[in-house]
Order: C-alpha cells, then sequence, then structure tokens
C-alpha cells in the first residue's frame, strides 16, 4: 500500500474522530444533565483488542450513520457475499474490514476478505452471513472512535 493512501487514511480517520469529539467513554464524574458523549467504547471479551463503537441518536446523527445488509450475488457460477464498497474499511497493513451492527447503533469491526471490488459492490471471499447489518457511511469515523487519535 503507498504512504499516499497510508497518509488518506489515517488523516480520514482523525477527521472521523474529531467529528466525534470527546468520543471516549462518559466519566463517572460527569454532572447531572451534562452532555452524554456521542459514543462509548466497550472492550470485547475476546482477547482480540477489538472493541464494540455505541452510539448516542446525536453521535449516529453527526457522522450520517448509514447502513446496509451483506447480500449474495453469483459470480461464475459460485454464490459470493457482497457488501456496498462503502463499507469497506482497509486498515494501514492493507487489511479489510467492516463494522457489523450488533445492536441499536453498536457497531464491531468483523474481518472480512475482498475478492475483488465492481464499481460500489465489493465481492467477498469471506464475511458476515447474508443479512448483516454493516454500517456504510461513518465506517472511518467508527474506526477513529475504536482505535482513538494519538494526543486525545
Amino acid at each position: 500500500m503507498s504512504e499516499r493512501f497510508r497518509g488518506r487514511i489515517t488523516a480520514i480517520t482523525a477527521l472521523g474522530c474529531i467529528a466525534l469529539a470527546g468520543c471516549a467513554s462518559g466519566h463517572a464524574s460527569e454532572p447531572a444533565g451534562f452532555p452524554r458523549e456521542p459514543a462509548t467504547v466497550i472492550a470485547l471479551d475476546d482477547n482480540s483488542g477489538r472493541h464494540s463503537v455505541r452510539l448516542t441518536e446525536d453521535g449516529a446523527s453527526r457522522i450520517g450513520l448509514a447502513t446496509d445488509t451483506v447480500r449474495t450475488t453469483v459470480d461464475n457460477g459460485l454464490p459470493r457475499l457482497t457488501v456496498a464498497a462503502a463499507a469497506v474499511l482497509y486498515d494501514e497493513n492493507g487489511v479489510t474490514w467492516v463494522y457489523l451492527q450488533t445492536a441499536p447503533l453498536t457497531f464491531q469491526r468483523a474481518r472480512i476478505v475482498v475478492s475483488r471490488v465492481d464499481a460500489d459492490v465489493a465481492v467477498l471471499r469471506s464475511g458476515p452471513p447474508v443479512g448483516t447489518t454493516v454500517a456504510t457511511v461513518g465506517v472511518a469515523e467508527l474506526r477513529g472512535v475504536e482505535e482513538g487519535v494519538p494526543g486525545e
């Protein structure tokens, strides 16, 4: 992956976290009536280092959150999973992910393997099952919340 592409990913992630300013989980010392944080990060219990990201309605609105579902198509006579190309997130090592919805306004990063991208559709070698809801808008912001931005 080129340095230019990595730089763009980093910039998009940083902008996403800025869009959700204060995206770490809320503090117990906040006074009553203090506005809730737009997102809460919850560590998973599977030693993966990944987290779930729970958005408030306001947080989802701020990032323009949109979702779609994993579908199937026939490709060269074989059934293949597909997702909107906008749902695919590439990390700094070129590994591909999607954020799947695990509860209302709650998303968890899941690894996928992309076979190819045709226009606005990513054809997958592996990924979540058909019907799974994935984020298509706000993906970089979800990653920014999950990973945090240095210095925050």
